[in-house]
């Protein structure tokens, strides 16, 4: 079996060696793997526009497409895999993509041509959970507030508004919206705060939520009884703009929103005009509609005192990159055995055959 790897700066060659080994067994040393080096371009991935159906990702799509083109397996974390590489690719079997969310791979074309394309789920569930109890104490605790007005020497006299508010966690109840891989590993670091912990996700049985301590509710009991509410939702055409005005209005006004998923799970206007009115204490978020934020001249969220946001960093940690590169790789030798994949992003292709 020919299978292709393009390393990049966030895994390299030697990582990916040591995952392979660690992962295929027997099937390492009878595979034909080979590393193929992309040139990845100046431009950091949130900043690139989109290709076709792919985005955030690094390098070019075409040269991809050649490097390919001979392959059977092809493995990638954020180089794009584009149509025209299933158009070239006449031995492709499979494409394993080192992401959670494959934005940067045509799973449309993939599946026009029968070909499964497998990711690595909750492989940075753990940084995701860590970064979001990070970012909801830097808020409530004005800590980056704090950080810059003693930076710019405005501390203590810019501080009289912040102390009006300052919340402990013990007792308060945190709302978790989508409990994943990720909300499920938010609901452990919440229990050890000791906080209350309510759960919304209409694909997570009861049962589950209970092994968490958490509390199954419907999204309107979550909005109205929570304290802080934690967006963690992939992104879907049924989850967009699900945290609108009238689910805003629902929230208590000392409570806090936050939200290390996708920007558009948030009606943005809505959420401005709530911070603003001061319907809600605060917000922390990670992402935004128009990314990079830092480069959106029209982001109004800039220049509020009740926010805390940061640049879509919450995934990245030294940890998760070769983790997914395991989850990955234990599938592709489900796939060597002739066994079902865990991880099939386009599993109705199954149906066609």
């Amino acid at each position: 079996m020919k299978i292709t790897v393009i390393p990049d700066k966030y895994l390299s060659e030697d990582e990916w060696k040591k995952a392979f080994m660690d992962k295929l067994g027997n099937f390492y040393n009878e595979a034909d793997i080979s590393f193929q080096e992309l040139k990845e371009e100046y431009e950091r991935w949130p900043e690139k526009p989109e290709y076709k159906r792919i985005k955030e990702y690094t390098g070019n799509p075409l040269e991809v497409a050649n490097l390919a083109k001979d392959t059977e397996i092809l493995v990638v974390q954020f180089s794009p895999v584009s149509k025209e590489v299933f158009d070239t690719a006449k031995n492709l079997k499979l494409v394993a993509c080192n992401r959670s969310t494959p934005v940067n791979i045509d799973v449309q074309a993939a599946t026009d041509k029968n070909i499964p394309v497998i990711n690595a789920p909750g492989r940075n569930a753990d940084s995701v959970a860590d970064f979001t109890m990070g970012l909801l104490l830097a808020e409530i605790r004005h800590i980056a507030r704090s950080f810059e007005a003693v930076r710019n020497g405005t501390y203590p006299s810019c501080t009289e508004n912040w102390r009006k508010s300052i919340p402990e966690l013990r007792g308060k109840v945190i709302g978790i919206v989508g409990f994943g891989k990720i909300g499920s590993k938010v609901a452990e670091r919440a229990k050890g705060f000791g906080m209350k912990i309510v759960g919304y996700d209409p694909f997570v049985p009861e049962e589950t939520m209970k092994n968490f301590d958490t509390e199954k509710v419907d999204l309107n009991t979550l909005l109205q009884r929570s304290d802080f509410v934690t967006i963690h939702m992939r992104l879907t055409p049924q989850t967009t703009n699900l945290i609108g005005e009238k689910e805003l209005a629902l929230m208590k006004k000392t409570s806090f929103l936050i939200n290390t998923s996708r920007g558009e799970v948030i009606d943005e206007n809505a959420l401005y005009n709530a911070l603003v009115e001061k319907k809600i204490a605060g917000a922390a978020l990670d992402v935004f509609v128009h990314e990079p934020m830092y480069k959106d001249s029209n982001n109004k969220f800039i220049h509020l005192n009740n926010i805390t946001f940061t640049p879509h960093m919450a995934g990245p940690s030294d940890d998760m990159f070769y983790r997914g590169a395991c989850i990955l790789l234990e599938d592709i030798a489900r796939f060597l055995r002739g066994e079902k994949m865990e991880n099939v992003l386009n599993p109705d292709i199954y149906l066609h055959k």
